[in-house]
């Protein structure tokens, strides 16, 4: 398995060898095990805004403090953001999403992927890149993975690409981190089942044709939502993305936690905003995936229709709707 990953990173452009490689029980088995290895208690971790949140709560448990750097679906990484956070925090470790990142789809530019990672260096950062999204490309060319551009550690997961129920995870980073990772995950599991492993491996001989159909069935699914989300709800702002599994739709009006509980309500469960950030932001968006089949992204969209339509104006929004989310 770990030589299979070191081959596929190798042709993406970044040469690898199985001892750069430990294999996870998934994406967040991945970011805890680094969280508690990289964070001393009360440490500070640079993260974007908005975010995963499973992530933010793994990298909260071990250090506590998070510095964000805000991300915009259509203008991206905040720069002059990226280069306070690392100049005012001095993070010990970085959390990014460079590569269709969630929830806003957007794609970090060459020349921003230098800049982080000359920052990072500058101030002995250990940056963290989620790779979770990257393979699940639509529209364009794919860029190199993060470690092409400096030492950054790199997470990958089955769960996206293939099947959430498949609990199969990756760690690419130097050799002597991986060592380490090695020894402190015994307090916490003795390794990945083998049986996964095998049918990961299977999986691995034609990931390239899975792909190529995970592209087709998310483009599909992508057009689908925006032409029912534009004829439904055309004042809301709809991002054409160019890969991954959701959008992050501008609502026009900070009430999404509202909408949440009212599509609840009516059977849909979504992650309000707020979810996805910290404090209370992000009330006027909401992540809508466009990965489902056709009727039951219509499905969907009647429901959200019929849960706009009844919002109350005069009510506050409400935060206590939190689903798992993914």
């Amino acid at each position: 398995m770990r030589q299979a990953l070191a081959d596929r990173y190798a042709a993406r452009g970044v040469p690898t060898s199985p001892g750069q490689i430990m294999v996870t029980l998934g994406a967040q088995h991945a970011i805890s095990l680094l969280a508690r290895m990289l964070l001393a208690p009360g440490g500070t971790a640079l993260v974007e805004a908005p975010s995963y949140p499973h992530a933010y709560e793994a990298l909260r448990s071990a250090g506590r403090r998070l510095v964000p750097v805000p991300v915009d679906t259509a203008l991206g990484w905040d720069d002059d953001g990226l280069e306070q956070a690392f100049r005012r925090g001095r993070p010990a470790m970085a959390y990014v999403m460079p590569d269709f990142h969630n929830p806003t789809g957007a794609v970090m530019p060459v020349d921003q992927r230098e800049r982080l990672m000359a920052a990072a260096e500058r101030q002995d950062t250990v940056v963290v890149a989620d790779e979770t999204m990257a393979e699940l490309r639509i529209d364009g060319n794919a860029l190199p993975p993060l470690a092409a551009y400096g030492p950054a550690v790199l997470i990958g997961s089955m769960g996206k690409t293939v099947w959430g129920g498949l609990r199969i995870g990756w760690i690419r980073a130097d050799e002597a981190l991986i060592r380490r990772l090695v020894q402190s995950r015994y307090a916490q599991d003795l390794g990945t089942p083998i049986l996964e492993q095998l049918i990961a491996l299977e999986l691995l001989g034609s990931y390239d044709e899975l792909l190529r159909f995970r592209a087709k069935q998310l483009a599909e699914g992508r057009g689908q939502l925006e032409d029912l989300l534009h004829e439904a709800l055309p004042d809301w702002k709809v991002p054409h993305v160019a890969g991954g599994l959701s959008t992050w739709v501008n609502l026009g009006a900070p009430v999404s936690s509202q909408l949440a509980l009212a599509a609840r309500d009516r059977g849909l469960l979504l992650g309000a905003g707020p979810r996805f950030g910290m404090d209370g932001v992000f009330e006027r968006f909401l992540r809508v995936p466009f990965s489902y089949p056709l009727e039951d992204t219509r499905l969907a969209v009647g429901i959200l229709e019929a849960a706009w339509r009844s919002l109350d104006d005069r009510v506050p929004g409400r935060t206590d709707f939190a689903p798992a989310l993914v």
